[in-house]
């Protein structure tokens, strides 16, 4: 089948993008062809990317693609069906083949752009026949919020790489971490009040962030033993680091957004060999879960954090963290959410 994926996320740049490029990837290696028109680059990728240029004006990004995409409705038309990101869904109206809409989570942006966000995206749901979301959280409130009447919605998770994302020794101190982006709004300043609070309670521990964002410089002005602050990393670098990694932190708040996601940095964790602690809330949930993710509300997410990672000896917490690679291995693969963004094309 001939797949067409219009996009208005930047390919290689956007941290979001990495899920498309799995499951662009993993439709090819089941015998599809894939055309990706979005801006950024493609590198060794199995997929065809055609680059679309796009404004740098934040509120202008996506109308900037739109208008860009007309210029190749030609190629897309030939498709035998169209995968379209919802910021940019306005085009639909000019496609023939059949479209599913791409909705990998609704406006995350403050104040006025969010505003201007939210009518697209409830006129998307409004237009489209079928689509796709990250949870079964972010599936109820598209039908609450919207005037969706279509045929059907497939739930298409983050998966996870386990081939790149593996665990390697864990030893001596307790070291904890987050990667993402690190903006105030995620409640990342909570995360070094966790390890003064483990110091204070004679817990050897170490805190590791890794990340780009509004929080940044904030974070690598704190003084304090055992914190290691640093921009995003290259891919690689990362999941050496994250192998060696003990907890790993879900901050974000019960917030509309992060109440309806399925945090790839969760899978990451969990691939990694890593136990979880986070507040509790839709988006952080796991259904039959065990030990190995503890969730908590948002008010006692420092305290109860903290006391929990003290009840903990090495043996408790290697045989969790075995755990936890074992729940990755069985359900987090790529290829769960391939064969569900498949189904939904095929059907």
């Amino acid at each position: 089948m001939n797949i067409v994926w219009l996009s208005s996320r930047v390919l290689g740049s956007d941290l979001c993008s990495t899920t498309q490029i799995h499951l662009a990837n993993g439709l090819v290696a089941k015998g599809h062809s894939v055309d990706f028109f979005s801006p950024g680059n493609s590198v060794a990728n199995g997929f065809k990317h055609h680059p679309i240029q796009r404004s740098s004006r934040r509120g202008f990004q996506a109308r900037s693609v739109v208008k860009k995409l007309h210029e190749h409705l030609g190629d897309i038309n030939s498709a035998d069906v169209v995968l379209i990101d919802w910021p940019v869904f306005s085009i639909a109206k000019k496609i023939n083949p059949p479209v599913v809409l791409i909705d990998r989570g609704p406006p995350a942006d403050n104040g006025i752009l969010a505003m201007l966000q939210w009518r697209p995206w409830r006129k998307a749901w409004s237009k489209a026949n079928k689509g796709t979301t990250v949870s079964g959280a972010h599936s109820q409130f598209v039908t609450n919020k919207t005037k969706f009447t279509g045929k059907s919605i497939q739930v298409i998770p983050a998966g996870v790489d386990l081939e790149l994302f593996q665990p390697s020794l864990k030893e001596g101190q307790i070291k904890l971490a987050y990667h993402g982006r690190v903006d105030v709004h995620r409640g990342v300043m909570s995360l070094p009040m966790v390890l003064a609070g483990l110091h204070s309670q004679g817990v050897d521990a170490t805190l590791h962030i890794h990340g780009t964002g509004d929080a940044l410089g904030r974070l690598q002005s704190i003084d304090m033993e055992g914190l290691e602050v640093t921009q995003a990393l290259p891919q690689k670098e990362l999941t050496a680091k994250l192998a060696t990694y003990d907890i790993g932190l879900l901050p974000m708040p019960d917030h509309k957004v992060w109440g309806l996601a399925s945090p790839l940095k969760r899978s990451e964790y969990l691939a990694g060999g890593m136990v979880i602690c986070g507040i509790d809330h839709t988006g952080h949930r796991i259904e039959d879960s065990g030990d190995w993710l503890q969730l908590f509300t948002q008010k006692d997410f420092i305290t109860s954090t903290v006391t929990w990672i003290k009840s903990l000896d090495r043996e408790t917490l290697s045989q969790l963290q075995n755990e936890s690679r074992k729940y990755a291995e069985d359900t987090l693969s790529w290829s769960h959410s391939i064969d569900a963004l498949e189904s939904i094309i095929l059907s």
